[in-house]
């Protein structure tokens, strides 16, 4: 809804690619109490022989700092101030900072600028409530149950040292380093290493069989692209194993005692019923978080929107910039990270592109699916999350109500995706 704001005059012409340029007037009166405000912030800093600071006349101010300064440091807080009126005077959804071009800015006279800035697209949702999504149903077979008796029995198992070349499914007690250049990625702390290749980094049970305790092995080990660490995803490093210990694992038989030992009720029976819900509890957790994920794409393919790249290079900023945080606390710079990947700034952005632009699809057809069905946001909702983010930290009036906006739409977009997943249910 477009708030009157008087005196405050707005006219919008929009311009291709989803630019809106808004050329902003405001009464004289505007500038004369921007100026007044100025004085006394400038005053308060200056030293003016006779008077306390802050208490020394605005003429004694201005001829002390020269009219340049004072309109100076009036325009700088009341232009920002006068666009975010003008935005919201005009109801203008601008995303990124403006273009600013100053017109009059000067006392007695009316203040005159221009800000050109992006605006989010119209998105076309289609007939979205006929959009519908097939949900899986995952069985639980025999062999999944065997499967998890298997790591039932592993878990209360028994590790026996022997003297011989290490087999699969040894447990080995040894340190292991990686490494690339000087730095360090893993500290040869002890460990316990089970060569089993459903487990560990592909190449690393190959690299130990064979080895007895006492033995050491240096060797380049690549690794994966699900990788913890996502700065060492795809990275070769050094690797380098000392054993210590050489222990072959002791399964207990699969009876009535493992149940016991296990809490799983007094039988094996029982011990099968339990794992075999639990299973089947887990494969319907999967199935709802893969329908969930399913239905978001649906909706994302669905819409047609004109994405301005703006978006899609904010999208990357934010990305960059989490990023940067994550390498930080662990002591590696941006740089050093595209080094060892053997990529660029401009190669990272550009193998994220894509993702990117989904991602943006997706939060304007979540935006635009939450105005076409209404929804609203629970602002006692707000008020708690805004109190959980924030915590025991200080917030400045500017802060919050930003915590506060960004809070919201959250809730927003959350609440947009449920009712997405009740349309793909044909629950419309």
């Amino acid at each position: 809804m477009t708030v009157a704001d008087p005196g405050l005059s707005v006219f919008v012409e929009r311009k291709p690619g989803w630019v809106a340029e808004l050329s902003v007037e405001a009464p004289a009166a505007e500038m004369d109490r921007a100026v007044e405000a100025a004085g006394r912030r400038i005053g308060a800093r200056l030293r003016i022989p006779g008077f306390r600071p802050g208490k020394a006349p605005a003429a004694l101010v201005e001829r002390a700092v020269g009219w340049e300064a004072l309109r100076k440091e009036a325009a700088e807080t009341l232009i920002p101030q006068l666009y975010a009126r003008a935005l919201e005077q005009a109801g203008v959804d601008a995303v990124g900072d403006p273009s600013l071009t100053l017109g009059t800015v000067d006392r007695g006279q009316p203040v005159t600028f221009t800000a050109q800035v992006t605006v989010r697209p119209e998105v076309d949702l289609g007939d979205y409530a006929q959009m519908r999504v097939e949900e899986q149903h995952t069985e639980v077979a025999d062999a999944d149950l065997d499967a998890a008796l298997e790591d039932v029995r592993r878990r209360h198992s028994d590790l026996r040292e022997v003297s011989r070349p290490a087999q699969a499914g040894d447990v080995l007690r040894c340190t292991l380093t990686m490494g690339r250049g000087e730095e360090v990625h893993s500290a040869d702390d002890e460990r316990d290493l089970e060569l089993d290749r459903d487990r560990l980094v592909p190449g690393l049970v190959d690299a130990l069989l064979g080895l007895e305790a006492g033995a050491q092995r240096t060797f380049p080990l690549t690794l994966p692209a699900d990788y913890p660490r996502e700065e060492l995803r795809g990275v070769t490093v050094q690797a380098d194993a000392h054993i210590l210990a050489v222990r072959e694992r002791l399964l207990p038989a699969l009876d009535d005692e493992l149940a016991r030992r296990d809490g799983s009720g007094e039988t094996l029976e029982e011990m099968r019923d339990r794992y075999r819900r639990l299973l089947v509890a887990e494969a319907a957790r999967h199935d709802e978080e893969a329908f969930r994920s399913q239905v978001l794409v649906a909706l994302r393919e669905r819409v047609k929107v004109d994405i301005p790249a703006l978006l899609v290079e904010r999208e990357l900023d934010e990305e960059e910039a989490a990023l940067r945080q994550r390498l930080s606390t662990l002591g590696l710079r941006f740089e050093t990270y595209l080094g060892y990947a053997g990529s660029t700034r401009e190669q990272f952005r550009a193998e994220r592109r894509q993702a990117a632009t989904d991602q943006v699809r997706l939060d304007l057809a979540l935006r635009a699916l939450a105005v076409a069905e209404q929804l609203e946001v629970d602002e006692a909702q707000v008020d708690r999350e805004v109190a959980e983010i924030g915590g025991a930290r200080t917030l400045t009036a500017d802060q919050r109500r930003r915590l506060r906006a960004l809070t919201r739409d959250d809730l927003l977009r959350r609440a947009a995706a449920e009712r997405a997943v009740e349309i793909a249910r044909g629950r419309g």
